[in-house]
Formats: C-alpha cells, structure tokens, sequence
C-alpha cells in the first residue's frame, strides 16, 4: 500500500460511488437504505448481497464476502491493490502522483495488468490499421458490405490486423513489449522449428472481447475474403506447420479464431457486446441472446442494445451466471436453421437448470437476425422478440411437432424432454410442466410422470417416485412429504401477518434460511407481491393453519424484533448443522489419516463454534 499515499487512497474510497461500481457487475435494486442484488461470488438464487452506500460497503448473507470498493474490485477481477486503486482512480477522476517505478517494482507488477495493458495497445494498433487508406481497405470494405457504420465500428472498436506476417510483432517490438508476454496472451505465436514469432491474426477483422469494466480481454478475429500470404520464401511452411495444419489449410481458414485461453481471457466467463449492453439490461432487465458477433453488433445498430454472445462456443452455466446477476429474462434469439434450433435447446437446458426465466423467439427457417436486419426486416424482428414463447412450452409444441410418428422418435423427444424437465428445481411447476407435455403429446400422464422420475435430477424427489411392476403400469402413491420446520413456519407467519417487513427480511437473507421448499416458494411468491396463503402448496399441513390463518403476529408489538429472533434461531440452526457436517468430517480425515485436512477442518469447527456461542 506504500506505493500509494494514504491520502488519495482515502480520496478515492471517498469518490469512488460504491453502488456504481459494483452495478456494472451486479442488477441492484434499492431495498430500504441498501441496494440488493444476487451475490457475484457464489451461487444463489435470490438476491442475500447487499451494499450500503452509506457506510460504502458490501455484505452477502449467504456467503459472507464483505469488504470495500477495493476489496470488490480485488475480489471480482483477480486485481492487486495496486491494480484496483488505479482502475478506481481512473474511473473517479482521481490522480495518483507519478513516481519513478524501480525495475524490481516493475517485475512485481500483476501479471493481468500487464495482459490487460498489452491488449490495449494491440487494440490501438488494430484500430489504426482498419482506420489506414491503404492497410486498412479490405477491412473497411468488408464494414460496407456487412452494413457497419463507422459509429458503430468506433463504439465496438473493431479493428483490422493486417495481412501480414509479422505487423503486430514488429509493432510490439518497437514498443519494448516481451514476445513472451505477447505469445502468453495470444497475439502471437512462436516458430519452434524456424525460430521466432508470427502474429496469430492475419487478414482478420477485430473485435475485442471487452469487459464491464471497459478493459480488453482478448480478440475474435474474422477472416475476410483474401488469404494472408507472406512473400518470403518458406515463412508460410512454417507457418502452416506451427499452426498444425500442414496437411489441412481449411485449418488457416477457420471463420473465427479467439484469443487463446489465458489469466484475462476465459472465454466459458466471458459474453461479447456486455459492455455496451449493461445500460439496456438495468432499463429492459432482459438479455437478448444470439449466436455471432456480427449478430451482436448488427443488433445493437438496429438499436436492439441488450445483445450479446457466446464466443464461439454453447453457452456455459459461468455465462448463465453472469447474465442471471444481470436481468430477469432472456430471450433467445438463434439462427432459424437447424444448426440454431439445436443451439436453442443446449441453452435452453442451461438456462432452465440455473432457473432463469427463458423465453425463445423462433425465426424463420434460414433466417438470422443479422439478414434480418440487413434486409429491412427489423420490424418483423420486433414481433418475434415480443411475441416469444416460454422456452419449455416452445419445446413442446415445435420440437415434439417436429419428430416422427414412430414410437422411436417420440420415445426419444420424450426422454430428451424429461431431461429438459428435470431441471426445473420447483416440484410444483415441474408438475405443471408435467401435465402440460402429457396433453400436448396425447399420452398417459403416467407414461410422462415415469420418464420425468428415470431423468430427474432431483434427488429428494426420488422417494416418492415407485417405478410400475410388470403387473400395473400405474403409479403407486407417493409417501406424505414431511411437514416443514415449525421455526421456518414461524417467520414465514411473521412476514404474512407484516407483509411491510419484506425489506427488513430481504436485507436479513431470510430465504437462504428457509430449508423446505415449499416456504421458499411462498416466499418467493410474497417478495413477488403475492399473497403467500396464495401460494401454499396444499401439502403444508396443519401448521399453515395454526400460524398463519390464525394471524398469531398480527398484534404484537414489536414484530421487526420477532423477525430478527426468528431469523437468529434459524441462523444459529443453520451453523449447528454445519458444525455438525464439519465434525463428521473431520473424524473421516482422521480415519483417512488425512491430517492436513483434519487441521483445516477443526479450525472451521472453532470459527464456527464461536459463532454459535
């Protein structure tokens, strides 16, 4: 911390707007004094992360990360401290004062801030060369014909790497930057058997990868028509075979090549257009989600700003992460071809399994919504996004209509419909769901029931599931589900009688408390502006009676204080049960001779005993 004077790291903790910063990572809704969102660093499916402009600080109930706008910083994007005070600086206007860097310090840099800084400049040189009369023409050219205009280009810096050999590298070069650290980050490649380096993007036009933050974390490069092709003798022999594909040039060919995966580029984390899409998703609190980058641009052109990518590749369940902390919905909006319906329906699976609200907008066959909106068709795209269906019900009735009638292909889109189906988490909806693909196939309900028993993903649900004898095809009974815990009936009494105490819960994380999953639903559904009695499943048992018709807190007192002694029992619950696991645990590592993990463990044991003392 030496290196930055106290003064202006206070200056900046004091300048530096909190909410902001982390808004560009995380959908924050105001919640009372505190902005609430779903916690960045681990998985949770509502919102226990909250951040208090006041105090300028975060906190998440459910997995307890807490700390400052650096510590966020640090925390999110691997960054020193030294990296995030600057990246703060710069976004506050705040100026650190210059001093001479010692070439020990200069080695002790992060490696990220030196990738981050490298892409950057490689950037800049790729920029010049698109924006050059003669270099740059091809690139150009192409911009045309695909219908980019130049604000277009410049908001989404894209770029041109010309077609040569060694452009980038000699650029590099003259700017003193290490070829390792340019080959570690992917821009270019080394000659084993020639020696030295080539650049990795020949003949390509550039988009950066860009992050939340307005930092560059890698390239897509697109081939353009004309083949890069160097004039000395041989260098293209050893090219091709440093790239492994001597004997296949459609490998030198590849439409797209990314970055390299690296410290800064992890492409299964990283969406392309998010940066100019963060404005649309706080506005429309919705993702458009399409195959391509050009998609992505054309898109956002056409002022459909809430565009963005995969890069290259199906869609992971980190981007599905990234999006869930972001917007409510997304709307798929693949090719409509069969490339793109198969697409549709490996994201639909990811989408489904992380429970986020999926729609899907089916274009016409051969169609994508670049053509589309290079051939005037953007009205006619408007309809389609507003006119999307729910993505399982878009399942049912177009795939299933789709297969043949033969038992072989209905007893396969059966069985990949009930692998679908089984990620939904909520029982009651999966029964729904259920019901709605047995009348949309004409078959026995049980028929469907069974297949959805065979895929499920949901081990709990598995005791009631009996599988039919060779005798009776029918189901046998499920055995009762057991009533909830009547401490967790009790808070959820206490927000039923004081619907007004939502905020205060919330801010409390009450729902990562909730252990049965019928009370999370009722909550969910109050948090929703629901009435919880509404939404109680008819199972819940006599306790639903007792405490929540009867309106046993609808006169005390004080019922903010029995709120918090309600959320404190289960939270003192909660750290028994894992005292409990840690415990067992550590007797294992015991058995195992595990030492090591014996000594983590008891230490977890006494963090979590005072806890509870």
């Amino acid at each position: 911390m030496g290196l930055i004077p106290e003064e202006v790291i206070h200056d900046i903790r004091d300048r530096a707007d909190i909410v902001a910063v982390i808004g560009q990572y995380v959908s924050l809704r105001k919640a009372g004094r505190n902005h609430k969102g779903l916690c960045p660093f681990h998985h949770e499916k509502s919102p226990s992360f909250n951040v208090n402009p006041d105090k300028r600080f975060f906190y998440c109930f459910g997995c307890h990360k807490k700390g400052d706008v650096f510590t966020f910083v640090m925390e999110y994007e691997g960054k020193s401290f030294i990296e995030a005070a600057e990246s703060l600086a710069a976004r506050c206007g705040v100026t650190i004062p210059e001093r001479q860097v010692s070439p020990a310090e200069r080695r002790q840099r992060g490696e990220r801030s030196r990738m981050l800084e490298l892409n950057a400049l490689a950037a800049e040189f790729f920029c010049t060369a698109l924006r050059d009369p003669a270099r740059g023409a091809p690139g150009r050219a192409y911009l045309a014909e695909r219908g980019i205009d130049q604000a277009t280009a410049e908001a989404f810096r894209l770029g041109y790497a010309p077609d040569e050999w060694h452009a980038l590298a000699e650029f590099l070069e003259d700017h003193r930057i290490p070829a390792e650290l340019a080959c570690k980050v992917g821009l270019l490649v080394r000659q084993p058997r020639a020696g030295g380096v080539y650049d990795r993007f020949r003949g390509r036009l550039m988009c950066p990868v860009v992050l939340p933050g307005g930092e560059i974390a890698g390239f897509s490069g697109r081939i353009l028509p004309a083949p890069a092709v160097d004039p000395t003798p041989g260098a293209n022999d050893a090219a091709i075979s440093n790239a492994g594909s001597k004997t296949d040039p459609a490998k030198q060919a590849a439409k797209y090549i990314n970055s390299p995966e690296s410290p800064v580029y992890k492409k299964s984390r990283l969406l392309f257009g998010i940066d100019r899409a963060r404005e649309a998703f706080r506005r429309d609190r919705r993702a458009l989600l399409v195959e391509g980058n050009f998609d992505v641009i054309h898109l956002h052109q056409a002022g459909f700003d809430s565009a963005v990518a995969p890069l290259g590749t199906a869609l992971t369940s980190e981007q599905v992460g990234l999006l869930r902390r972001l917007v409510d919905e997304v709307v798929l909006l693949y090719d409509g071809d069969a490339a793109g319906q198969a697409a549709s329906l490996k994201a639909l699976e990811v989408l489904v399994e992380a429970d986020v609200k999926v729609r899907i907008a089916a274009l016409p066959s051969g169609q994508d919504p670049d053509t589309m909106i290079a051939t005037g068709h953007g009205d006619q795209l408007t309809t389609l996004i507003e006119r999307a269906q729910p993505g399982i019900e878009y399942f049912v009735y177009d795939v299933w209509s789709r297969s043949r009638h033969s038992a072989d292909s209905h007893s396969e889109a059966l069985n990949h419909a009930a692998r679908l189906v089984a990620h939904v988490a909520n029982p009651t909806k999966r029964d729904l769901i259920t019901g709605t693909l047995a009348s949309a196939m004409g078959l026995d309900p049980k028929l469907v029931q069974r297949a959805m028993g065979r895929a499920s993903a949901h081990p709990r649900d598995r005791a009631a599931e009996v599988p039919p004898t060779a005798r009776d095809h029918a189901a046998a009974p499920a055995r009762p589900r057991q009533p909830p815990p009547r401490e967790e009936v009790e808070l959820i009494a206490i927000l039923a009688d004081h619907p007004e105490l939502m905020e205060a819960a919330e801010a409390r994380g009450v729902v990562s408390l909730l252990t049965d999953g019928r009370l999370r639903d009722m909550y969910c559904a109050a948090r929703q502006g629901a009435s919880m009695l509404s939404a109680a499943p008819e199972d819940i048992g006599p306790l639903i009676t007792e405490h929540v018709l009867a309106g046993t807190y609808a006169s005390v007192d004080d019922p903010a204080h029995c709120l918090e002694e309600a959320a404190s029992r289960l939270e003192r619950r909660r750290r028994r049960s894992q005292l409990e696991q840690l415990q067992q645990q550590a007797r294992d590592a015991r058995r195992r001779g595990d030492a090591a993990r014996e000594r983590q463990l008891v230490r977890e044991i006494l963090t979590i005993r005072r806890q509870v003392d």
